[in-house]
């Protein structure tokens, strides 16, 4: 069989790398009063580079989203999103084809964990729906 398209995992997910390294601050679920967290929390360092988890599109840059701060959405093969919040800067604008590992902004101070941090998430498209995974189940161990 042909291998698999880089950045493709062998059943449609894609090979994500970690988009800035630190400690999970905030994990995946339910936070409590109803509340969820769709993505993980990520603590670094203030100004630390956040690079793009697998090749893609950006698909949105802005501050418009409730509770995320500036944010960067990124469309990926395979109906796949990461989506990074709470940047202290953003370094692609929309429309943007990034590769893995380039750097899409910086880590921020907005994400009220008492400490820089960015905010991530990883969705699948089902249906017209994009269905938040935790991140912590396709990202490398």
């Amino acid at each position: 069989p042909a291998p698999a398209a880089p950045g493709a995992g062998a059943v449609g997910q894609p090979n994500l790398l970690w988009p800035v390294r630190g400690d999970i601050v905030r994990r995946f679920g339910p936070v409590g009063m109803g509340e969820r967290n769709n993505g993980i929390n990520i603590g670094a360092s203030a100004g630390a580079a956040v690079s793009a988890s697998a090749p893609g599109r950006v698909a949105y840059v802005g501050s418009d989203l409730v509770g995320q701060g500036l944010t960067v959405l990124i469309v990926h093969a395979n109906g796949w999103r990461t989506v990074y919040g709470h940047l202290g800067s953003a370094t692609v604008k929309d429309g943007d084809d990034v590769r893995a590992g380039q750097q899409v902004g910086t880590v921020g101070l907005t994400a009220g964990d008492g400490r820089p941090s960015i905010h991530f998430e990883t969705r699948q498209m089902r249906g017209d729906d994009p269905v938040a995974v935790d991140p912590l189940t396709v990202l490398p161990r």
